[in-house]
């Protein structure tokens, strides 16, 4: 099985993320040992793993060829560090038996999984909730006029992937799962966006599997979008969604450190 895979300070699967929205479910925060594969089926222009750069044979340029054997040893000292173990990209669609496989021996070893997914796929998602997926983080990148621009999507691909993304999300909820929905802010995002986008968060459940993590756009090479001008505004138009569906979960990140993260 020929796989690619992103390295994060030159080493595949070093990467380590606090799972922060666990904290708003009422559990402890635990951190998640990822491994990046190194394609995707969208080629959003903010991408920050280069997703919007790609080699010959279509994967991102700054993947690199690895193993199952190899993320097989990165799953296992992710075990024996008590780590839930995420699979993320790129995005782990593009080779979901790969994906299954290390979800399996994830579980055969008696741990916790995760899966980052941009959303397209509700039956890659249920492949992976049948073996016992314990968290998901999907993508919800903009409302859905505007999905095409985000994703990088052409000829109105980018509607279909935000009904695919409700999809997943309301599956996914109805399964138990911890969801947490992640939407990139930009200069131009507005209220009524986020309030758009709010209505369908929140329509697949009843608030107690959701979480709406919105994300602070940061300059990305190639991009020429522009981060939020004024923390204080973001926080305002958080503020009015919760006034609107007071029972939403929502997380503001601005960095990765706990002091970045805020909870509303």
């Amino acid at each position: 099985m020929k796989l690619k895979c992103l390295p994060y300070k030159g080493k595949i699967g070093s990467e380590i993320r606090p799972l922060y929205f666990y904290k708003a479910m009422g559990l402890e925060i635990v951190d998640a040992r990822i491994i990046s594969f190194g394609a995707c089926n969208f080629s959003c222009p903010y991408c920050k793993r280069e997703g919007n750069f790609r080699d010959t044979d279509g994967s991102i340029i700054s993947s690199i060829s690895t193993t199952l054997d190899e993320l097989y040893g990165v799953v296992e000292d992710a075990v024996a560090k008590q780590q839930v173990v995420r699979i993320s990209g790129g995005d782990p669609v593009v080779y979901p038996e790969a994906s299954i496989l290390l979800a399996e021996r994830v579980k055969k070893l008696g741990s916790r999984f995760s899966v980052a997914h941009n959303g397209s796929s509700p039956q890659f998602v249920k492949r992976l909730v049948d073996i016992g997926l314990e968290s998901a983080a999907i993508d919800l990148k903009a409302p859905v006029e505007m999905m095409n621009s985000r994703t990088g999507l052409s000829n109105g691909s980018g509607a279909r992937m935000y009904q695919k993304s409700i999809e997943t999300q309301d599956l996914l909820s109805s399964s138990g799962i911890l969801v947490d929905v992640r939407t990139p802010i930009f200069s131009s995002t507005t209220l009524d966006d986020m309030l758009e986008l709010a209505q369908d968060v929140i329509k697949g459940g009843d608030g107690k599997n959701e979480f709406w993590t919105w994300r602070l756009y940061k300059p990305v090479v190639g991009c020429d979008w522009e981060p939020p001008r004024n923390l204080e505004d973001v926080i305002w138009m958080i503020g009015e969604v919760k006034n609107h569906y007071p029972t939403l979960k929502i997380g503001l990140r601005a960095k990765w450190e706990p002091s970045g993260f805020l909870y509303f």
